[in-house]
């Protein structure tokens, strides 16, 4: 792996983490009983698990050059 595969990996990150972000003050501070409100809860929800993949792959990478490398 590259460092550009660890890159992309943590803007996936940094992506996902802002939007699930956005996502949760929009479903927070908007009207409750709109149904786009629970969508915008379910869409953090899978930004926040997208997130935590993207968080699980650089560490993935990191400990597969690691092996390469014989360390």
């Amino acid at each position: 792996m590259t460092r550009r595969a660890v890159r992309i990996a943590w803007i996936g990150v940094g992506l996902c983490l802002v939007v699930g972000l956005v996502a949760s003050v929009l479903a927070l501070v908007g009207p409750p009983d709109q149904p786009w409100t629970k969508s915008l809860r379910e869409l953090s929800t899978l930004l926040d698990v997208a997130a935590l993949l993207f968080w699980i792959a650089v560490f993935a990478i990191y400990w597969a050059r690691k092996r390469r490398r014989g360390e």
